[in-house]
């Protein structure tokens, strides 16, 4: 029996002792390959979203949240300074208003509900306050029920406005052009169909009669319950003359957004806040980017644990078979002999504790993908909450970056032939590590002293 075919039968001396040893290995080179998998993975989900991130930058004025906050809408002159940054190939301009009864005939397709009548009564003027430090709770009761108002959008290109990561569909009719000064509108689905209004019908707004030239939809029903019109029409109309409530500024290539983002701070001041969707993938992927670092430190944990358990096994297994040893290399066996039959029992638990393992870690990788993504994103739900709704209801054509973080739980595991290569890579590397010392321990063994001790 060569020293290879009896190592191999060696492995399997003690049954108990071996299935332990194999059962704890099999659990760390599943979790190895599970780890991996998570974030072969994860990386894939960071590269996609970094290289779909586009090259846009959103400004708008500072300390604008929606229709709250402070600040001032930008002026013609931000909005040259903004079209003159070198870099810059095109820009969209929006501007928000409101409609209120008295301003249209349209009846408004959304119900102000607890939230909405609640925050209208802190805003009405009908009725003074009897305290410098605002309404009180039986002031605001009594006030007159606040009456909905229309959101309007004015826009040079309807077909950029976005919500929530789902663009603008039209349903019926067509788009207008945001650059005329034309009164023609998009009207959401929702607020069309409260009005029985479709493609060609009129309505009336700012004291003007405006043609139905579409009907839009998004998914999201604040969105559908509103206006869109050409950017100019809705300036004049409003009495804002070349104000806007925000830009889209489309940079020639990625490597330069930064130094755009940069060009525009410095041109602008504090009077805007500047973001670009390179940042916002940066911040929507963090916390994939946590997951990453935590399944190499998993990987090199569980490679790291795996050696030591082959290690300690083979140390106990050399020194309970001493003797054994001793008399093997008395009667002519040389140390590369007896050190390639324990090699041979140490690669054997190895192969078996594998196959077992990577049998494991095929099964529970896709769940343990899933469940550290969903983890990762729950504890960061708050932050990702206010990032999707930083616009308000004046957000709305900035849903192209509310895109970039969005779809971030849907992470594909899947065991790419690298992957499974770098597993085994790992295995045999654990197989070495574990029978590497005990073949020093095997080499330093004296058949004489061996046999004088017993």
């Amino acid at each position: 029996m060569n020293v290879v075919t009896r190592g191999i039968k060696n492995a399997f001396r003690s049954p108990m002792r071996s299935g332990a040893i194999i059962l704890m290995l099999a659990i760390s080179i599943g979790l190895i390959l599970s780890m991996l998998v998570a974030r072969s993975s994860v990386n894939a989900k960071i590269d996609q979203v970094k290289s779909t991130a586009g090259t846009n930058i959103t400004i708008s004025p500072a300390g604008v949240f929606g229709f709250a906050g402070g600040g001032n809408n930008l002026t013609s002159t931000q909005v040259d300074q903004i079209v003159k940054t070198s870099h810059i190939t095109s820009t969209t301009a929006t501007l928000n208003d409101q409609l209120a009864s008295t301003d249209t005939n349209l009846t408004p397709s959304l119900t102000l509900g607890n939230f909405g009548a609640r925050q209208a009564r802190f805003e009405s003027n009908n009725s003074s306050s009897s305290t410098s430090n605002g309404p009180t709770s039986a002031e605001l009761a009594s006030r007159p029920a606040p009456t909905p108002h229309t959101t309007v959008t004015g826009t040079t290109n309807p077909n950029s406005i976005s919500t929530n990561g789902a663009k603008l569909s039209i349903t019926s009719g067509a788009t207008i052009d945001g650059n005329s000064t034309a009164y023609v509108a998009l009207l959401g689905k929702d607020l069309a169909s409260k009005n029985n209004l479709i493609v060609g019908k009129t309505f009336t707004a700012y004291g003007k009669t405006f043609t139905v030239n579409g009907i839009y939809t998004t998914g999201n029903t604040f969105q559908d319950s509103g206006i869109i019109m050409p950017l100019a029409t809705v300036q004049n109309l409003s009495g804002q003359p070349g104000q806007v409530s925000s830009v889209i500024a489309k940079v020639d290539s990625g490597s330069n957004v930064n130094a755009s983002v940069n060009s525009l701070k410095s041109t602008l001041g504090n009077k805007a806040d500047i973001v670009s969707q390179a940042q916002q993938a940066e911040d929507s992927v963090a916390s994939l980017q946590s997951i990453s670092s935590l399944a190499l430190a998993s990987v090199i944990g569980s490679a790291i644990a795996g050696a030591i358990i082959i290690l300690l096994a083979m140390i106990m297994i050399v020194r309970e078979r001493r003797k054994e040893i001793g008399v093997i290399k008395a009667i002519g066996g040389t140390n590369k002999k007896v050190m390639a039959q324990f090699i041979s029992e140490a690669l054997t638990i190895t192969v078996v504790g594998s196959i077992i393992g990577l049998t494991l870690g095929v099964l529970v990788s896709g769940p343990m993908t899933s469940s550290l993504v969903s983890s990762s994103q729950n504890s960061s739900s708050s932050s990702q909450l206010i990032a999707r709704t930083s616009g308000g209801p004046g957000g709305f054509i900035r849903g192209g970056f509310n895109r970039v973080g969005s779809n971030l739980t849907q992470v594909t595991s899947s065991i790419t032939p690298q992957v499974f290569a770098i597993s085994v890579g790992i295995t045999l590397l654990i197989a070495i590590v574990g029978s590497a010392v005990p073949s020093w321990f095997i080499a330093r063994i004296s058949p004489a002293e061996v046999l004088r001790t017993e």
